[in-house]
């Protein structure tokens, strides 16, 4: 059972449910996998896919380990014709637009 508060607000994981929130870490864990079968190109900040990955990696990390719920970065990553569609192409287009669209949702929702 779920609780809220008193003046009806969402509790804090009916808000990151709300937001897609577990979706979205699942999401960039497959991202994760995929991105590590690639190596070399470049785009933007990342000489490298393996450069991507890794900050990708550190980025997952830090959200559900660190506590960071910052996904500027991620917003920026994802968003049509950057990192993301710079290095792994068709093959995650609609993964990505699938990460992209939970992220802009996280992104105005926190505004």
């Amino acid at each position: 059972m779920l609780l809220r508060k008193k003046n009806n607000k969402l509790t804090k994981r009916e808000y990151w449910e709300k937001l897609e929130f577990f979706d979205l870490i699942k999401d960039l864990h497959t991202t994760e996998k995929l991105l590590s079968e690639y190596s070399g190109g470049s785009s933007g900040k990342f000489l490298s896919a393996e450069e991507f990955h890794t900050a990708l990696v550190d980025k997952i990390d830090d959200i559900e380990f660190g506590n960071q719920t910052d996904l500027s970065e991620l917003w920026i990553w994802f968003a049509s014709t950057c990192a993301w569609d710079d290095f792994v192409g068709e093959e995650g287009q609609e993964l990505g637009n699938r990460i992209f669209a939970r992220l802009d949702k996280w992104w105005k929702g926190n505004k």
